[in-house]
């Protein structure tokens, strides 16, 4: 269909892509080579939108948690194929912008069916576009001494959430939040900059620990920052493969991805840095830890998650 000109979209449940993997990779491979036949014009982007997400696959269960379909993309040559992760509506409308607009190229968009809370406005989703990365100013503090960053809708709001638990115990802590909503096979953000550790070091700093959640695979994200000066200071959590039919919540639990876990990890790299003592860190340990067994014996008795989940708000 686009190679005879036109534009389009092909929308899957993100588990079910792999169907059409190969086919993919075969596309790729012809980019590759017709860009270098001078009487082909160049084609419409291959637009793949993978929806139906794996944190929103809780009452189907385990057979439709799979995001093995962006890693495998990814694995490609970085200067044509994108994983675009629009964190809310804004960033969703620029993206899609982005990739009708661009010529022999792969496209991914993963993105949620679920109501999501806007975050950006559309001049900072445009930013935010430009670079495929920023630091969310309305969530950061300066001078950071831990930083949270995250890829993927619905893990933004577990990361955001985080944040606002990790200052319930420490109302003082200094916290930058970093959005990703680009990858390549080439690294973090746009393929310009993403192997520049000079550009990274601007939102991960040259020395602070950070706790990186990802929609996909966590050894997605460490292959891709592997060359990154910093990638040693990185926790990265995501699909563990672990799933059931359970609650969305509790999907998020099972894979560490969880607001709480999240708060869990940056106390956890606070006390490493000496910014908190053993004492205060067993406390938010202690309490986290109460706060995942009551959440997991309430869905047991309920089969849904408690309303401060389901309702909270930044």
């Amino acid at each position: 269909y686009t190679v005879t000109g036109h534009h389009g979209v092909f929308v899957s449940y993100e588990a079910f892509t792999q169907v059409v993997a190969s086919m993919a990779d075969q596309y790729a491979k012809f980019i590759k080579a017709s860009r270098g036949i001078d009487f082909r014009k160049p084609l419409p982007a291959l637009n793949l939108i993978l929806t139906s997400l794996l944190e929103r696959q809780d009452h189907n269960g385990f057979s439709h948690q799979n995001p093995s379909f962006i890693s495998s993309m990814l694995e490609k040559d970085g200067d044509f194929i994108s994983a675009y992760f629009p964190p809310d509506a804004n960033c969703m409308l620029v993206t899609m912008q982005k990739i009708f607009e661009a010529r022999n190229a792969l496209n991914l968009v993963v993105a949620g069916k679920k109501d999501l809370p806007q975050w950006l406005s559309l001049r900072e989703a445009k930013k935010q576009m430009e670079q495929g990365i920023m630091t969310w100013d309305f969530a950061s503090d300066k001078n950071p001494q831990v930083i949270l960053a995250a890829s993927g809708d619905y893990v933004t709001q577990e990361a955001l959430a985080a944040i606002t638990i990790l200052k319930e115990f420490l109302p003082k802590v200094r916290v930058r939040f970093v959005n990703v909503s680009e990858l390549t096979a080439l690294g973090v953000g746009d393929p310009r900059t993403a192997t520049n550790s000079k550009f990274l070091d601007q939102f991960f700093t040259k020395n602070k620990s950070v706790v990186f959640n990802f929609h996909g695979y966590p050894h997605t994200i460490k292959k891709l920052m592997f060359d990154y000066t910093g990638a040693h200071r990185i926790k990265v959590n995501g699909y563990d493969e672990e799933g059931s039919t359970t609650t969305p919540f509790d999907m998020n639990v099972r894979n560490s991805t969880s607001r709480y876990h999240l708060a869990w990890d940056m106390a956890e790299k606070l006390l490493a840095s000496g910014d908190i003592s053993q004492t205060v860190f067993q406390k938010i340990e202690k309490t986290l830890k109460n706060k995942l067994q009551a959440h997991h014996e309430f869905i047991l008795e309920n089969g849904v998650d408690p309303e401060e989940i389901k309702g909270w708000r930044w």
